[in-house]
């Protein structure tokens, strides 16, 4: 277990440093001098305060440019970013944490801000964690933070636990981004969410004589898949015996062949290198053994034993897979998930005669594959022992497995 730890942090480690891409950009620094370079695309989740870049793509080593020194900088027909002084509310959106007054706390921050929209109105994001916030400007309105967040409604001292939401960019809006043909409702129904506003901000750039605009920033999207997994489990393990715990009895080798479908969801961001993956599988295994203990006084004979165990579950592993891209058909891949099982039943009975049954543990699992044009994969991924009658603590029954994973994209 311990080394096919270090060999997936070995593997992580190679690769993250092989797999760095560097795409065609630029920066303008303070002086207003742009530099053409190739840029690291990370897929910015959060807004970055720093970046990585080469002035030609075949050179070894990287630089480092801060928005200290940077004013602007994108990578060619996918982002921008652009540094701004602002003014803005970091109010939070959790429950507990809600504002009591409705109105914004006002941060000023030097941000470099995501270029969504450009036009006459231009529309700007930023994101840090959970924290997502919009700002615009236009030719006469310098720029400035859509207002939004969610406050308490508060009576006396007390919080009356009301949930009310201050949504004043939609006025903003009608003030100050708005087309002689826009209705009404366009505005009531606007949502604080980068979809509804991009859309709003295209379609005010895109009338009348305005000068045209798209979409300037361009991330990843969440993608769905849904696998057929066929399986080949090596299986070992051991029983502790209970009338003699000094004895641990190893069982024989076997494998098993398990089927099964796994969901995944690549995450939008970071180029879809991580996914979370759920991978459902039906597995049974029994094994019979013979060994001898002890009597039961000194000096008497040894006693042999014929135990059987059975075990049955739909095994569900649940957890975050990261993908190192090695060319556009290419992926190898490292997972690590926290596996428990359904109906997971397993029996120990000795001599035929006496039998213990149990509900099944639970384990976790490492794993590293490759994959194949988002089409097929492969997988070894070791399992962590699990205890499998967790209702008895004077006996114990091991179960390891280290597992073949193939993979099948259905869509």
């Amino acid at each position: 277990m311990k080394k096919t730890f270090l060999l997936i942090l070995f593997l992580y480690c190679t690769l993250s440093n092989a797999q760095v891409s560097f795409e065609k950009g630029y920066f303008i620094s303070n002086n207003g001098i742009r530099t053409e370079c190739f840029i690291r695309n990370l897929d910015w989740k959060n807004n970055p305060t720093d970046f990585k870049y080469k002035s030609q793509i075949n050179d070894n080593d990287s630089k480092t440019e801060t928005i200290a020194n940077v004013q602007e900088f994108g990578i060619d027909n996918t982002v921008t970013f652009k540094r701004a002084k602002v003014k803005m509310d970091r109010s939070s959106d959790n429950l507990d944490k809600l504002s009591e007054s409705g109105q914004p706390v006002w941060e000023e921050n030097t941000l470099f801000l995501r270029l969504l929209v450009q036009g006459e109105a231009t529309l700007y994001s930023y994101t840090d964690g959970n924290l997502i916030r919009y700002f615009y400007e236009t030719k006469s309105i310098p720029l400035e933070q859509l207002t939004y967040l969610k406050y308490t409604l508060t009576k006396g001292d007390k919080s009356t636990g009301e949930l009310k939401e201050n949504d004043y960019y939609k006025q903003q809006l009608n003030n100050n981004v708005r087309s002689a043909n826009t209705a009404d409702s366009e505005i009531t129904n606007l949502k604080y969410k980068k979809s509804d506003l991009t859309r709003y901000f295209l379609k005010y750039n895109n009338t009348d004589n305005k000068t045209k605009s798209g979409v300037i920033s361009k991330s990843s999207k969440g993608h769905f898949h849904l696998k057929i997994t066929p399986e080949l489990s090596f299986i070992s393990g051991s029983m502790n015996d209970g009338d003699s715990p000094s004895i641990d009895v190893n069982l024989d080798s076997n494998t098993n062949l398990k089927i099964g479908l796994e969901a995944e969801y690549l995450l939008p961001f970071n180029n879809n290198k991580w996914s979370l993956f759920l991978n459902p599988a039906y597995q049974k295994y029994e094994t019979t053994k013979q060994y001898s203990r002890p009597g039961l006084f000194a000096g008497s004979p040894s006693i042999t034993r014929n135990i059987e165990i059975k075990y049955s579950s739909i095994q569900v592993p649940i957890g975050l897979r990261y993908y190192f891209l090695i060319n556009n058909n290419s992926k190898v891949f490292i997972n690590a998930a926290y596996s428990f099982d359904i109906n997971g039943k397993a029996s120990l009975s000795f001599d035929k005669n006496t039998e213990l049954e149990s509900k099944s543990g639970s384990n976790f699992a490492f794993g590293v594959g490759y994959n194949f044009k988002n089409k097929f994969s492969a997988e070894i991924r070791t399992n962590t022992k699990k205890q499998l009658l967790t209702d008895y603590n004077t006996i114990s029954v091991e179960y390891k497995a280290i597992d073949l994973v193939f993979a099948y994209t259905i869509f």
